[in-house]
């Protein structure tokens, strides 16, 4: 019984350790972006919006609203990207995901900060675009 009990005592720190780790490497992602989101506001149109623990808000242009969900506690973190407009409704965003040892994708440290930018700013080129296509769109009628 006491074998057993050590056991999911040292489950429990692993499980514990990890999660703390990824939580870390969260963190890291979302201050980067809270950070350099706020001081790039009028360059790119985009403001951070209040928002849950777990989820950033961006607003760009003042009605279109992206959502940058931590979906998974346990493991590595994904990373959702919701598109929230009436207009570009089915636009839909490839996740991300940062692995254990703090990569974005694969392939960007969490600690690199001016590539944890550009790829933000990647995810929303195929935005800026869809929102480029429609007032042209509109300025041609």
């Amino acid at each position: 019984m006491m074998n057993s009990a050590t056991s999911l005592e040292e489950k429990s720190i692993q499980i514990f350790n990890h999660k703390n780790k990824m939580d870390k490497y969260w963190n890291t992602y979302s201050m980067e972006l809270i950070t350099q989101i706020t001081a790039t506001e009028r360059l790119y149109n985009h403001q951070i919006q209040p928002s849950e623990k777990g989820r950033l808000s961006v607003n760009l242009f003042g009605c279109v609203n992206i959502n940058i969900i931590r979906s998974h506690t346990f493991g590595e973190v994904r990373i959702d990207f919701q598109v929230e407009s009436d207009e570009l409704s089915g636009l839909e965003l490839q996740p991300s995901h940062i692995d254990a040892q703090g990569n974005l994708d694969g392939i960007i440290s969490v600690q690199d900060k001016a590539g944890v930018f550009a790829h933000y700013l990647q995810r929303l080129q195929v935005i800026y675009d869809a929102i480029l296509a429609l007032s042209q769109d509109k300025a041609s009628s």
